[in-house]
């Protein structure tokens, strides 16, 4: 509106969102992976890791081990538990065990670990 405002509540605005993305998904999709590749953007997302990684450092160290053991062999990929997709991540139950991983697509993943919607 002209005073800045919308007419509409947030949990409205909100939904009109949501529905857009869905609406016009391939859009967004080819928006995202152009804003991925600018320089700023790279910087911003190293930083981000870089924290994240010194906040959790038992996770950073559980994820590089799991990687160096599927690198090696002691450590095989199996398809998603839920779906059977062969694209899987390793999900950790407890980060002091860093090999009992559990083998789940990305969708699986968020849906079922992380309660969020994956479209």
């Amino acid at each position: 509106m002209k005073d800045g405002t919308l007419n509409k509540c947030k949990e409205c605005t909100k939904a009109d969102v949501r529905k857009n993305y869905v609406v016009n998904h391939e859009v967004h999709v080819a928006y995202e992976r152009k804003r991925c590749k600018t320089e700023v953007r790279k910087v911003m997302v190293a930083e981000y890791q870089r924290r994240g990684r010194s906040r959790n450092p038992h996770k950073a160290v559980a994820r590089r081990l799991v990687h160096d053991a599927v690198k090696s062999g002691r450590l095989t990929k199996s398809p998603c538990v839920f779906c059977g997709n062969v694209k899987v991540q390793a999900h950790h139950h407890d980060y002091s065990k860093p090999l009992d991983v559990v083998w789940v697509c990305f969708k699986c993943h968020r849906e079922k670990f992380h309660n969020q919607i994956v479209v």
